[in-house]
């Protein structure tokens, strides 16, 4: 299996791979548990998804980012298809396991993603007083 990055869609190693284990998390871990389960300053947590239907992986990295404060590298593990690379990028995914095979479908999935609302409200544009309707 290969990297995938999600942020830049090429091919790489993980960021601090050699540093320290990668800590594998399954799905069925409650997301309360997951501050006892990754230390501060790991490195790489990889989620396992036992099949590309089961949403909580998705839960678990946004967890992850957003109450752990995890800054280190989360790696999608398992069964995944290329039509979930947006979400996972989105939830705080950085990486994820993919076959060479499928690289095109996953930069292809990637590209045809929308720019987050986050960023149109941002953008230049919607700040353009010309744009303004009332």
């Amino acid at each position: 299996m290969d990297m995938f990055d999600l942020n830049s869609a090429e091919l790489a190693m993980l960021p601090d791979a050699g540093a320290a284990a990668v800590i594998d998390i399954a799905t069925d871990v409650a997301p309360a548990e997951l501050g006892r389960l990754v230390p501060g300053g790991a490195g790489c947590v990889a989620v396992r998804f036992p099949r590309f239907s089961d949403g909580r992986g998705f839960t678990l990295a946004r967890h992850l980012r957003e109450v752990v404060g995890h800054e280190g590298a989360i790696l999608a593990r398992g069964h995944l298809i290329p039509d979930q690379a947006v979400y996972l990028l989105r939830c705080g995914f950085s990486h994820v396991e993919i076959e060479r095979g499928t690289l095109a479908q996953w930069r292809h999935a990637l590209s045809l993603s929308p720019p987050s609302m986050q960023q149109v409200l941002t953008s230049r544009r919607a700040r353009d007083p010309r744009m303004a309707t009332s």
